[in-house]
């Protein structure tokens, strides 16, 4: 069952994407690999970027990119407790003090011995300049990297309860991944890797913050800016047909009104041969 609080900052997040530009939102959202669905995902298309706003109190851009993208993806994560975020709240430090040995590890196979022993993994011409080339480590066969890549999964899963937040960002699954917490819930160096985080205070969430009117600023804090990670197209395409069929999905699942009978039609039925079969 569904908390009171974990349904306000889903409704949180869907407004906060609105305002942030994004012209198609929906919660529930399958992602591209289709395993794992995330709380509240929005897809903006570059005309609609507001990243000149100043009355945002938490906005999406933290610099890494300004904003030009043509298309951007973004998926969001609620939690309303650290006992629903961790899987083991005593081991905390200790397994995000291995997560980042293990992910200090992997960037340094990657630079010394993926460089320059699989140089067939550069993608050229991704960037405009060569030393910004992306690279596709995951396809790496590195016995080593690949060590390093299963014990880091293992951390995740045991510090987060699910590989989700480690590999959305890893595989560039969307273009920014966001955490929404209330205020205090959680410490910026905790969070995932790859992820931004937003905090609203939980006086105001159980206030209804996601229904104050758009003139009013929404009572969000980004404590740690969401990194530019750079979907494919291919993803981005994905996560619009996704968010599309979840829209869909909710829209048809609301108790709608039957609609109104046509008189004139009650009075003047079809000829039986015309009448549709079932």
């Amino acid at each position: 069952m569904e908390t009171i609080d974990h349904q306000e900052l889903k409704w949180l997040a869907c407004e906060w994407l609105i305002r942030q530009g994004a012209r198609v939102v929906a919660t529930e959202v399958s992602a591209p690999i289709p395993r794992w669905r995330v709380d509240v995902a929005g897809w903006l298309d570059g005309r609609d970027h507001r990243f000149h706003r100043p009355e945002l109190d938490a906005p999406l851009f933290d610099g890494t990119a300004n904003g030009s993208e043509p298309v951007m993806t973004i998926a969001v994560e609620c939690k309303q407790s650290r006992a629903d975020f961790f899987r083991d709240t005593g081991k905390v430090d200790e397994l995000v003090a291995e997560r980042d040995r293990l992910e200090r590890r992997c960037r340094e196979l990657e630079e010394t011995r993926i460089k320059v022993y699989e140089p067939h993994l550069r993608r050229s011409g991704s960037s405009l300049f060569d030393g910004l080339d992306e690279w596709d480590f995951a396809a790496s066969r590195l016995t080593a990297y690949r060590t390093a890549l299963a014990e880091l999964r293992r951390t995740e899963e045991a510090l987060y309860g699910e590989t989700k937040f480690g590999l959305l960002p890893r595989y560039r699954l969307a273009d920014r991944c966001v955490l929404f917490c209330p205020r205090g819930m959680v410490r910026p160096w905790e969070v995932p890797t790859g992820w931004g985080l937003i905090e609203c205070g939980r006086r105001e969430l159980r206030a209804g913050a996601a229904r104050l009117p758009r003139e009013v600023p929404l009572p969000l804090r980004a404590a740690r800016g969401a990194p530019h990670l750079g979907a494919s197209a291919a993803h981005r395409d994905r996560w619009l047909r996704n968010i599309a069929i979840a829209a869909t999905r909710s829209w048809m699942a609301r108790d709608l009104p039957a609609p109104a009978r046509d008189r004139d039609a009650d009075e003047h039925p079809l000829p039986a041969a015309d009448c549709p079969v079932d």
